[in-house]
């Protein structure tokens, strides 16, 4: 999905005496259609789907801008939050689902169950560039190495390592993968700053390859970078629809236990909440609005 558009949106807040407009916005994607129930009458399709895989380019030409942020409320205007607020409507687990014929059964659609679950162990890097300077560049230091991963829009940060080419982090994360395939695990990797954080490279994996093997412990290059590996321990999880076999499991999971924050997954309870019917009116709502 790819949108390139000029416009013209012109704002002005008079108690402020400021003016600000967009001239032009670009969003690029890969984005999911999917037409299901198929039925035997016209239209043919119960319902259509939609969302990306991942979240979205965002680039918007902003005008008068700096007026604008000095108005309070405004201040943290910026492209990456309108960008999470598109995240959290329309990038994985989010969907926009739209029923085509009466009386559809939607909430499968809506809040599909998982076809995975993909364990992350966040082990260690080797090699990464040294960011971090001295005497005006001369001298060349030490990075403050963390990560970012994420799944759809399922978001994890890793605690940061100070003054460290080769961190260990020990962490373990555990996303919920709704797609497959098209699901891609993103990792990015960075040298914290007072200012402004420095990249040390990124990395994207198929999660087909991750489901056909069911584990992999390897070392990773890194991406957009001179130098710089990455050791993941990758471990693909299937929902099994009975607890036959969770003794099994939680036995398995004792030995990492205490390498994750929150200890190990042994199931996922997944609760639909549908709707609501006869809630009390709040008469001090009503109240105030008469007053």
């Amino acid at each position: 999905f790819s949108f390139v558009g000029n416009c013209e949106i012109d704002l002005e807040i008079k108690r402020y005496f400021c003016r600000a407009g967009v001239k032009s916005i670009q969003i690029h994607g890969t984005m999911r259609v999917i037409l299901e129930p198929l039925i035997g009458d016209m239209p043919l399709i119960g319902a259509l789907s939609l969302f990306f895989l991942r979240k979205p380019l965002l680039e918007i030409n902003w005008t008068g801008l700096t007026n604008l942020l000095d108005v309070p409320g405004l201040n943290g205007l910026s492209d990456t939050i309108i960008l999470d607020i598109i995240s959290n409507y329309l990038v994985l687990p989010n969907r926009i689902t739209v029923p085509l014929v009466s009386e559809l059964q939607i909430a499968q659609l809506r809040f599909p169950i998982p076809k995975g679950v993909l364990r992350i162990h966040f082990i260690e890097a080797q090699d990464l560039e040294g960011k971090d300077t001295y005497l005006k560049g001369i001298v060349k230091g030490k990075s403050d190495p963390y990560g970012i991963i994420r799944v759809g829009n399922q978001i994890f940060q890793s605690k940061v390592i100070k003054e460290n080419l080769n961190p260990k982090w020990n962490e373990v994360y555990e996303a919920l993968v709704y797609e497959h395939p098209g699901q891609e695990l993103e990792i990015e990797l960075f040298d914290e700053d007072p200012d402004k954080d420095d990249f040390l490279g990124s990395l994207m994996i198929d999660l087909i390859e991750v489901e056909k093997e069911r584990l992999l412990d390897e070392w990773f290059t890194l991406d957009e970078v001179s130098k710089g590996k990455l050791h993941l321990k990758l471990e693909w999880l299937t929902l099994m629809p009975t607890a036959e076999n969770l003794d099994k499991v939680l036995t398995s999971i004792k030995a990492d236990k205490d390498q994750a924050n929150d200890g190990l997954s042994s199931a996922l309870l997944i609760l639909y909440l549908d709707s609501a019917r006869n809630l009390p009116v709040s008469y001090i709502l009503m109240d105030t609005l008469l007053s």
